[in-house]
C-alpha cells in the first residue's frame, strides 16, 4: 500500500509539474499598480512645473513711446485629471500687448512673451517746414529802379566809291543816357512799370538829332534772380535832323522819326542787402518810324529795329 501511494504521489507531482510550467511562461509580469493618491501628487508636481509665473520682457518701442510693462502673466493649474495647463494672462497684459500696432507674439512653453515694432512717424500729419538756408519769397508793392541805359541807335547811309576808294556814313544815330522805372505790384511776381528815358546822341558820323526822350508803360513777371516784360514807348526826338549825305557837300537830307515804338527786355537781377538789387537787362527794341529824304532819290520809308541795354540799381521802396 505504500509503495502505491507513493507512486500515486509521484504522479500527481509530475501533473502538477508539467500544468504549471505553461502557464508560468504565458501570463505576462504584470505592471506595479500605483495608488491614485501617488498619481494625482504626480500630475499636480508636473503641472506646476508647466504652469510656472513668467514675466515677459516689456515692449520695445521708440524711445519716445514706450509701452508699459506688462503684469505677471498667471496661470492656472488644471485639475487632477489633465496633464497640461492652458496659461491664462490678465487683462492689463493684453492691453499692454494689443497697445503695440506691430506686436509679434511669440511663445515658449506655457508662458508668452510680446515684442512690439516701433511705431510709424506720422509724416504726413506734420506740416513740412521751408529750408531755413533759403530765403523767403516776397514781392514788394513798389520798386523804384534807375541807371545808366544805352540805345537806340541808327545806321545811317552808307556809300563807297571807287574812284576814291573810301567809304562814308552820314546821318547816324547812337543814343547814350539813363533812364528811371517805378514798379508797382499787381498780383504776385506781376508789376506794372512806367519808364522815363533821356538819350543823347554820341555818334560822330555826322549824326542827326541831338538826343531823344520819352516814356513807357509795360507789364513784366519778376522773379528772385530773373524777370521779363514788355512794353509799349512814346518818344520823340530832339535837334536838327539834317545831314550831310555821303560824297555830297552841304546838309541837303534830312531824316524824320516818328513817336511810337515797342520793346521786349529781359534781365537778371543779383539781390544785395537792405532791399537793394542791382539788374542787368536788354532787348530789342521796334520803332519808332523813320522817313530819310535824299535829293537824288525817292524817300527811304522804314521801321528802325535796334536795340535797349540798360544797368539798374532797383529799391524796394514799399515792401
Amino acid at each position: 500500500m505504500k509503495g502505491m501511494e507513493r507512486s500515486v504521489t509521484t504522479g500527481m507531482i509530475a501533473l502538477l509539474g508539467l500544468a504549471s510550467a505553461p502557464i508560468a511562461q504565458a501570463e505576462p509580469a504584470e505592471a506595479p499598480i500605483q495608488r491614485p493618491e501617488a498619481a494625482a501628487e504626480s500630475t499636480s508636481s508636473t503641472t506646476t512645473a508647466t504652469t510656472a509665473t513668467t514675466e515677459p520682457p516689456a515692449a520695445t518701442t521708440s524711445e519716445a513711446n514706450a509701452a508699459p510693462r506688462a503684469e505677471t502673466a498667471t496661470s492656472v493649474a488644471a485639475p487632477a485629471d489633465t496633464t497640461a495647463a492652458a496659461p491664462v494672462v490678465t487683462p492689463t497684459a493684453t492691453a499692454a500687448t494689443s497697445a503695440a500696432p506691430t506686436g509679434t507674439g511669440t511663445g515658449s512653453g506655457s508662458g508668452e512673451s510680446t515684442t512690439a515694432a516701433p511705431e510709424a512717424t506720422p509724416s504726413s500729419a506734420e506740416p513740412t517746414t521751408e529750408n531755413p538756408t533759403s530765403p523767403a519769397r516776397h514781392y514788394p508793392r513798389l520798386v523804384l529802379a534807375l541807371g545808366p541805359l544805352i540805345g537806340p541807335h541808327a545806321m545811317g547811309n552808307e556809300q563807297c566809291d571807287s574812284e576814291r576808294a573810301e567809304c562814308q556814313t552820314k546821318g547816324s544815330f547812337f543814343g547814350v543816357g539813363a533812364q528811371v522805372e517805378l514798379r508797382a505790384r499787381l498780383y504776385r511776381p506781376l508789376y506794372l512799370h512806367v519808364r522815363g528815358v533821356a538819350v543823347s546822341n554820341v555818334s560822330t558820323n555826322d549824326r542827326i538829332y541831338d538826343g531823344l526822350a520819352g516814356g513807357g508803360i509795360g507789364l513784366g513777371a519778376y522773379g528772385r534772380r530773373a524777370f521779363a516784360r514788355g512794353e509799349y514807348l512814346l518818344v520823340s526826338a530832339f535837334g536838327d535832323n539834317r545831314f550831310e549825305p555821303p560824297f555830297f557837300d552841304g546838309e541837303v537830307a534830312h531824316d524824320a522819326w516818328g513817336n511810337h515804338a515797342g520793346m521786349i527786355t529781359a534781365g537778371f537781377r543779383q539781390p544785395l542787402p537792405r532791399g537793394l538789387s542791382a539788374e542787368l537787362w536788354g532787348g530789342p527794341m521796334f520803332g519808332p518810324r523813320s522817313v530819310r529824304s535824299n535829293p537824288d532819290g525817292e524817300p527811304d520809308k522804314r521801321m528802325l529795329v535796334t536795340f535797349m541795354v540798360g544797368l539798374n540799381l532797383a529799391w524796394d521802396a514799399w515792401k
